[in-house]
């Protein structure tokens, strides 16, 4: 009786020790969950260190802002176009800017608090390819405590060891990325940026840049874009452009940052996200937004722009919240080109189709055959970089994204492959839901203004 009453009690025992443990994991999980954005907010952007010291290829030891001019100054020398432009064709005489002398030499603010780094990266990979190579740079420093962000802008072109000869002017910004992997270049953009580390990081390709700009709410964001991207028109070479970018970012923040608040902020946010490649969660985005939106953010000083490596340099101050500025822009580009190349090149949405055409009838005779790795290895990377986006016309973008989509999930499922499936199916349903709620979010905060404004 005494060995069955041992035995009982000794198996009470057992029991609610699991019981406990499990009671106690649950607690720790849910308060984890719950506490994660905050934990992350509070402990682990303390305030950055930098050292104004850099170790060389050979080894020596020199002075960090010294080694970046000298770096900078020679790759401006050696750029035809930030040379040449200046003093070709006018092609932006009767397009209204302001002069911007600061960009290059303004310092990062002296501040004590907690700052959030955040790399945002367009990576020009060509349709179907993974090699990235890093052609737009920027650096968000949030200073959390503050309500400020400073943007700092780096040229493509800026030195980094990207393990080339240095006769073939490879060591770059850009071909580090591709040559070694994302690490490497969030630490050399770090420290161009005289930061101490890059805390997270946003990364989208041409496709995705299209489609984040349409989200933002531009109306023609081909034209857009294309603004961004040229370094041929505007003088400075890749500076100017460089600076266009980072000039667009800080307008868009404060333009935007509205649509960022509400019942559908996360749902907006997470779709956001997934336009890009990311470590951020929406929900941490989330907070820093709400911590910002606390801290008095919203206004023009409120975000400060810096271009670097440091060099001094009139930057052209376009107005990228004007789209008949864009336009203009655009108009531009398009004369340029059309003066180098001819006035009949060949559209974007006709070279994306016919490119998507082959690429479709190779997946759909696998898919026919019974042979879904084929249908995978040929549509993958072309679903990841959504090149449908690429495409102005909305009904033809949908159709070619309808039929990668499809085949894609026949294949899976062909392969017993259901979460891949299941992947596929949902990336379709959240950027649907994206551009649907973002819609909404802009008419109804334009309703807003207008009735405050009456």
């Amino acid at each position: 009786m005494k060995k069955n009453l041992k035995n009982i009690l000794k198996h009470v025992s057992i029991i609610s020790g699991l019981f406990i443990l499990t009671i106690v994991g649950v607690l720790l999980f849910l308060f984890n969950a719950e506490s994660d954005t905050t934990d992350i907010l509070n402990e682990e952007h303390k305030t950055t260190t930098f050292t104004p010291f850099v170790k060389t290829a050979n080894n020596s030891i020199v002075n960090r802002k010294q080694f970046e001019l000298q770096k900078a100054i020679k790759v401006a020398k050696n750029e035809k176009d930030f040379a040449l432009v200046r003093t070709s064709k006018d092609y932006n005489k009767d397009i209204p800017f302001t002069i911007d002398e600061r960009a290059g030499i303004v310092y990062r603010k002296q501040y004590n608090g907690r700052r959030i780094n955040i790399c945002i990266t367009g990576v020009d990979s060509r349709m179907g390819s993974n090699y990235k190579l890093a052609d737009a740079n920027h650096v968000l420093s949030i200073l959390i405590d503050k309500g400020e962000i400073e943007v700092t802008s780096i040229p493509r072109d800026t030195y980094a060891d990207a393990g080339m000869p240095d006769s073939t002017n490879q060591n770059t910004i850009a071909v580090m990325r591709a040559a070694k992997g994302r690490k490497a270049y969030l630490r050399r953009i770090a420290q161009i940026a005289e930061l101490d580390t890059i805390h997270y990081y946003l990364e989208f390709g041409f496709s995705q840049a299209m489609g984040i700009i349409e989200w933002l709410g531009y109306k023609n964001s081909k034209n857009t874009l294309q603004v961004l991207r040229s370094r041929k028109v505007f003088g400075g070479g890749d500076w100017q452009r460089t600076y266009n970018q980072g000039k667009f970012i800080k307008q868009s923040m404060i333009k935007s940052f509205n649509n960022f608040d509400g019942i559908f902020a996360d749902l907006v946010l997470m779709g956001g996200l997934s336009l890009t490649e990311s470590n951020m969660k929406s929900g941490l985005l989330s907070s820093i937004l709400k911590k910002l939106k606390q801290n008095g953010f919203g206004k023009p000083e409120d975000v400060t722009l810096r271009v670097r490596p440091e060099f001094a340099y009139k930057y052209k101050n376009f107005d990228f919240n004007d789209e008949e500025i864009i336009a203009q822009m655009s108009s531009k580009v398009d004369s340029y080109f059309d003066e180098k190349y001819g006035k009949n090149r060949v559209s974007t949405d006709s070279t994306i189709i016919v490119e998507l055409d082959k690429a479709i009838t190779k997946a759909n005779h696998a898919d026919k055959t019974g042979k879904p790795y084929i249908t995978i290895s040929t549509l993958n990377t072309l679903f990841n970089q959504k090149i449908w986006l690429q495409i102005t016309d909305k009904q033809a973008r949908k159709k070619y994204r309808d039929k990668l989509k499809n085949l894609l999930v026949s294949a899976y499922y062909q392969k017993k492959d259901t979460l891949s499936a299941e992947r596929v199916n949902n990336t379709i349903e959240t950027e649907n839901n994206l551009f649907k709620m973002n819609k909404n979010l802009t008419k109804s905060n334009s309703q807003s203004a207008q009735e405050y404004q009456n």
